[in-house]
């Protein structure tokens, strides 16, 4: 059996532990996501400082791009390190997360998908969208969503 479990690198330790320990009651093989999302490249229309149109500012740095996705790889690595004692798979990537996530599911046959799931308010499900709820959706796998309480 393989578990995918999907992460955003913030999810509490009773979380991950109650990960471990499925795949350890299921003898399971897991592999551990991580999508990190890129810098946007499009210039900006508008002068950030002042709010005036007309000034066209290229925010994009590959340099300073490059320096993120290798702090995140850190980040990536020093997550599985500390938090599971069991073989994982690691996979770090980049693009829109429920896409890659998703994708990942199928290119490896996974059984199931786990994913932690924070309490949205209605206007940041709506202005953000949720990762948790497109993969439930769409996900030709079963999937387990754990809650996330504060």
């Amino acid at each position: 059996m393989k578990l995918l479990f999907a992460t955003d690198l913030s999810e509490p330790k009773s979380v991950t532990d109650q990960v471990q320990a499925l795949c350890e009651s299921l003898s399971a093989e897991l592999h551990v996501v991580h999508v990190h999302v890129p810098t946007s490249t499009t210039p900006l229309g508008v002068d950030p400082l002042s709010g005036f149109g007309e000034i066209a500012y290229a925010l994009y740095d590959p340099s300073i791009e490059n320096a993120v996705i290798e702090e995140e790889r850190h980040e990536f690595d020093r997550f599985i390190r500390e938090r599971f004692t069991i073989k994982v798979r690691p996979a770090l990537h980049q693009g829109d997360p429920a896409r890659v996530i998703l994708d990942d599911a199928e290119q490896m046959k996974v059984d199931m998908i786990i994913l932690a799931k924070r309490r949205h308010s209605a206007i940041e499900r709506m202005l953000l969208g949720s990762v948790s709820d497109t993969i439930a959706r769409e996900a030709s796998q079963p999937v387990v969503l754990m809650p996330i309480v504060k």
